[in-house]
């Protein structure tokens, strides 16, 4: 609890497969996934309150604009800090009026964290969550995880390439050499 692990390996080593299965967005073909001592399935509904994912793309319809989606999101999860989400999209620069298939690829994955931190979890997910973003970027993504960390328990599941983000990480899974260990 509190640390960050990260996921690496070659494309195609199964980092994306593993979070998807995790997300739910596709089944295991075997092993189970726990999570806090319990298995996923058993205790789904709980665990995924508790539990943010931020895929490689978007996993949302994309024709709503920010300040569309947050609204949506707070109908289904009223924990959702709507406000906490439209004042972090105004500091990180992203207009919450456009459609979200109109915004960079890097303004629609600081959007997608930013969402995802505002559904309070205590684990988040995330899939490749700084890839093709600038340094600056990336750094701005890590703050606001920090901020958020600095008020809230926040555990982190990632895969990257990034080697600032591995460095930077209490445990390094490598799926590709099925090996493990704990940095520090």
């Amino acid at each position: 609890e509190g640390q960050t692990g990260v996921l690496t390996g070659k494309s195609g080593s199964g980092k994306s497969t593993l979070i998807y299965a995790i997300g739910g967005a596709i089944p295991p073909e075997s092993g189970y996934i726990y999570y806090g001592g319990r298995q996923m399935y058993e205790a789904e509904r709980e665990i995924r309150k508790e539990m943010s994912l931020v895929y490689a793309q978007p996993n949302f319809n994309t024709e709503l604009t920010p300040k569309i989606l947050g609204k949506e999101i707070h109908k289904f999860e009223p924990w959702f800090e709507g406000q906490a989400f439209l004042a972090g999209m105004e500091q990180l620069g992203v207009d919450s009026a456009m459609r979200v298939k109109l915004l960079s690829e890097e303004q629609q994955r600081k959007m997608m964290v930013l969402m995802e931190l505002c559904r309070k979890p205590k684990l988040l997910v995330m899939d490749e969550g700084t890839t093709g973003m600038e340094e600056a970027s990336r750094m701005e993504i890590w703050e606001m995880i920090r901020e958020y960390r600095k008020n809230r328990e926040l555990t982190i599941l990632c895969s990257t390439h990034h080697e600032e983000e591995i460095a930077a990480a209490d445990h390094v899974w490598n799926l590709e050499e099925n090996t493990c260990h704990s940095v520090g």
